[in-house]
């Protein structure tokens, strides 16, 4: 009974311990993790998806579907999962930083799209020309940690990049 106490105590300050991985979970997470590295990125997807069906509150495990659903060109799926792992552990540093990474990228798409269906003279389209153009100047801030190409939006960090921690 007193086990039973200190659990609910633990539930209704948010500290109860994550329960144990079941292993055919952890099996799973290796082969999500090794299709991703070697690049079959659409069955690393399917499998984060049905890890997170069964470990709904595990943040890496959203985070990694949310990189998936990036390399697949989904990235209003991408926003999701990040968003979600988020919601799980709100100081999650490398989901945060990847959603601000996809949101820039649908920026400056949004921003090429304008200025292309602006017509020549107008305002709108010159604003939304120099808006794209300074999106693409954000990857070239980023110094010797960063991974900016030369003119596009920062890539986002993997799960085991060494810079994705502060």
């Amino acid at each position: 009974m007193a086990g039973l106490l200190a659990l609910a105590g633990c539930a209704a300050h948010g500290t109860l311990p994550e329960p144990p991985r079941m292993p055919d979970v952890q099996q799973r997470e290796l082969e999500a993790d090794r299709a991703y590295a070697q690049g079959d990125i659409q069955h690393a997807a399917d499998l984060y998806e049905a890890i997170v069906q069964v470990l709904p509150d595990d943040a890496d495990a959203w985070f990694r579907l949310g990189n998936a659903r990036f390399r697949l060109q989904r990235p209003d799926d991408a926003v999701a999962a990040y968003g979600r792992a988020i919601q799980i552990k709100p100081d999650h540093a490398r989901a945060l930083y990847n959603m601000g990474v996809v949101r820039l990228k649908q920026a400056q798409a949004a921003m090429i799209a304008s200025a292309q269906a602006g017509r020549p003279g107008d305002p709108l389209r010159r604003d939304s020309g120099h808006i794209a153009q300074r999106l693409a100047r954000v990857g070239d801030d980023l110094g010797s940690q960063g991974k900016g190409d030369g003119g596009a939006p920062p890539f986002i960090v993997e799960s085991s990049d060494a810079t994705a921690s502060p």
